[in-house]
């Protein structure tokens, strides 16, 4: 039975369920509406697309923590670590300034075609995991694991610290009670790698900023890292594993991309647009007390904008299909995504990669309960059947035998025609 509460609770089993009963309550009472983020935490969320479009370009706002009463007071609830980690998308002015073109510069010397190699390479190493038993969850074997490992390439961690990153951000950004725990493994993985590429500098993202003129602090450099893996490796292991699951679950969602109407770096950003990965996060502060749309704003309280909610929104510019590209998934503004291509092309590659060797995915349950939390908006797990690769050997020698090529039957499987079946 469900509990009645004044304001929607974006955390919780019923949230995980049914995420879009709270943001109809939310888009019901507004366009900026009061809810409940952990146990006894209130803050605004935006759902309007005009509304977090201004906001997200408002001087009168400020995306430093410092301004909330919970930090004044030292009072953070521990599962909102997720809300206070140092780094770029936290600062402001010349500091703002600063980090984020060391930031920008130093991604641009990372070598797109070198990452996608690479997770190419161990997306097939993970799929060789568990492609002998015929079923695997895409989310916590494949999605997760794959965008931890790039991640930890693309920084130059040491070797087998990809699990316990992984962990790390999991707990943070799932809001779990543990969430404080896992900011300091985070923290204490990238002090061991800033403490290795200062005596070894390498071709990766630490060695850069570290170089770089900026002349970033120790510290500086664990909040850019740091922002760049909660705020970069997590969305894209729930944008891959959203993707996976619409193209198993949505018939007419596959047969687009299956059927070439589409391409899959179109249907990515279609996840991005409707389904987006990111729920509820780009937190402001109002500098002094405010309204927004005549919703009294007090100072010190954070205002969330409701990425999930925003792609939704009836008023939003544009189609809202494949093609549109007004979302805010990536943000906007001085603190937008500073690594959009990077991510696409983990993502482009880790997916290509499943449906290529699990060409005859098959999910048996189309709804999922979602991510723990209020932060991130993604299927919990997408569990699979599919074909050994021994099975799929001896079929093909009997479609090889009857002069049937191989590809023509693989598309004839897809979701074109066959319910809850992709590629």
């Amino acid at each position: 039975m469900n509990t009645y509460h004044p304001v929607p609770r974006l955390f919780g089993d019923d949230f995980r369920e049914r995420p879009h009963e709270a943001y109809d309550q939310l888009r019901a009472a507004g366009p900026v509406a009061w809810a409940e983020i952990a146990e006894g935490v209130h803050a605004l969320v935006v759902t309007s697309w005009a509304t977090a479009r201004a906001l997200l370009a408002d001087p009168d706002f400020s995306r430093d923590p410092a301004h909330w009463t919970a930090v004044a007071d030292n009072r953070i609830p521990a599962e909102l670590a997720y809300m206070v980690i140092p780094g770029v998308q936290r600062a402001e002015g010349r500091v703002h300034e600063r980090l984020r073109r060391a930031l920008e510069e130093c991604l641009a010397g990372i070598d797109a075609h070198e990452t996608r190699a690479r997770v190419q390479r161990d997306s097939r190493m993970l799929i060789q995991r568990f492609a002998a038993r015929g079923h695997a969850d895409l989310m916590r074997e494949y999605a997760e694991p794959v965008v931890a490992l790039a991640f930890t390439e693309l920084l130059g961690c040491p070797p087998g610290t990809a699990d316990p990153l992984r962990d790390a951000v999991h707990a943070l950004t799932a809001a779990e009670p543990d969430a404080t725990l896992g900011w300091t493994d985070l923290a204490s993985i990238l002090r061991d790698t800033i403490r290795t590429k200062k005596k070894t500098p390498g071709t990766d993202l630490t060695s850069f900023l570290l170089a770089h003129p900026a002349a970033l602090s120790e510290e500086e450099t664990v909040g850019q890292l740091a922002s760049l893996i909660v705020l970069g490796a997590a969305p894209t292991a729930a944008w891959i594993g959203s993707t996976l699951h619409a193209l198993l679950t949505e018939p007419a969602y596959a047969s687009q991309l299956v059927g070439g109407a589409v391409t899959l770096r179109t249907a990515l950003n279609e996840t991005l647009s409707v389904r987006c990965p990111v729920a509820n996060s780009s937190v402001h502060y109002a500098r002094r007390p405010t309204t927004v749309h005549g919703v009294r704003v007090p100072q010190g309280v954070p205002v969330l904008i409701s990425h999930a909610a925003t792609g939704l929104d009836p008023g939003r510019p544009g189609r809202g299909d494949a093609l549109d590209r007004s979302h805010l998934a990536w943000s906007a503004g001085m603190h937008r995504c500073p690594a959009p291509g990077l991510a696409t092309s983990i993502a482009e590659a880790a997916i290509e990669n499943a449906v290529d060797a699990l060409w005859d995915l098959s999910a048996p349950i189309s709804t999922v309960a979602g991510k723990h939390g209020p932060f991130m908006h993604c299927p919990a797990h997408v569990g699979v059947f599919f074909s050994p690769p021994q099975e799929r050997g001896r079929e093909d020698e009997r479609e090889g035998e009857q002069g049937v090529r191989t590809q023509d039957v693989r598309t004839r499987r897809s979701g074109m025609n066959t319910p809850g079946r992709v590629l």
